[in-house]
């Protein structure tokens, strides 16, 4: 079986998934594969109770009922833009008649993606009857739809929000300095600012982060100082969350703890991959097989090298730099 790479534009092309935005897509999207399929090879079994929503991208598949009773599907059908036999446990047995590429989706994301897509119309109306009437509904809304918000309950965003503290800054000022212990993170209200980190002796800038984004929770997530410095590049409006609210209502309800056990039985059947934020030297002196390297100080700089299509598990030596 050959795999392929997913983009966003072969989402689009089937229900549900066009129903999503383009953020909650990059959500699904890593839950996706695509796999090449060989003629007569059973892709579903009657009865199957499976966690995939399986999509057809070309070919031809023989869906056979209980009764024996075959009907084909060609990905030319209209019926291909939806997912094949969806209800469990399954109702057909699946085989393909030709060669065909199919799309797996991670059902449960599906589900939790439509679910926040389909419900954010009603959080940003009860969240605005709540928040004070001076809070900017588009920069809230704007909030809403980035990932860090993706998996909060409605409670903790709207607690996040009040203890937000507004912080006015001017072109050229320094927000975050190289070295320096996190006591806060920021979200950008009004403004735009750049990453600066210096890299083999050279300082550069390594990323623009415009309004609506965040910084500075590498260090709150890791307890480490801060790995580069925040320049604003206008004068501009940012919004300080404290380490404190910022463990409670962002890191402890996020975190997806995994035993070792269950991580590695992940690894095992090729559903993720081990993925080590330690120091260049602590992963060269050891690491767990097959591991992939991404120090900690190098994740805003190289993570959306990353493929988006693969699942990642986080480790380190103790669970603290993975957090």
């Amino acid at each position: 079986m050959m795999t392929t790479t997913l983009t966003i534009d072969v989402l689009h092309n089937f229900t549900p998934l066009n129903a999503l935005s383009e953020q909650r897509l990059k959500d699904v999207l890593a839950g996706c594969y695509v796999e090449t399929i060989k003629p007569q090879t059973t892709l579903i079994n009657y009865g199957d109770c499976d966690d995939k929503a399986i999509f057809l991208l070309s070919g031809q598949l023989a869906l056979t009922d209980y009764q024996g009773n075959t009907t084909i599907l060609d990905a030319l059908d209209s019926a291909a833009n939806y997912p094949i036999i969806p209800s469990k446990p399954r109702q057909f047995t699946v085989t393909a008649q030709k060669t065909c590429n199919i799309l797996a989706v991670n059902q449960q994301k599906l589900q939790d993606a439509l679910l926040w897509e389909q419900s954010l119309g009603s959080l940003a109306k009860t969240l605005f009857a709540q928040l004070p009437a001076h809070m900017d509904k588009d920069w809230v809304l704007r909030l809403l739809e980035s990932r860090v918000f993706y998996c909060l309950p409605p409670l903790n965003i709207l607690e996040l929000l009040q203890a937000l503290q507004s912080i006015p800054v001017l072109k050229d000022q320094k927000i975050i300095s190289l070295g320096d212990m996190a006591d806060c993170c920021y979200f950008i209200k009004e403004g735009k600012a750049k990453v600066c980190q210096s890299i083999d002796g050279e300082y550069l800038t390594v990323a623009y982060l415009g309004k609506g984004a965040f910084f500075g929770e590498e260090g709150l997530l890791s307890d480490a100082p801060r790995n580069a410095d925040v320049v604003m590049l206008e004068d501009g409006e940012l919004m300080r969350l404290d380490k404190k609210h910022f463990d409670r209502l962002l890191k402890k309800p996020t975190l997806q703890a995994l035993s070792f056990a269950l991580a590695q039985q992940q690894v095992d059947y090729q559903e993720a991959v081990w993925l080590d934020v330690r120091l260049a030297e602590e992963y060269q002196q050891s690491h767990l097989k097959d591991a992939l390297h991404l120090a900690l100080p190098d994740v805003r700089l190289k993570a959306r090298q990353l493929p988006l299509s693969q699942h990642y598990i986080i480790c380190c030596d103790n669970g603290q730099r993975s957090a």
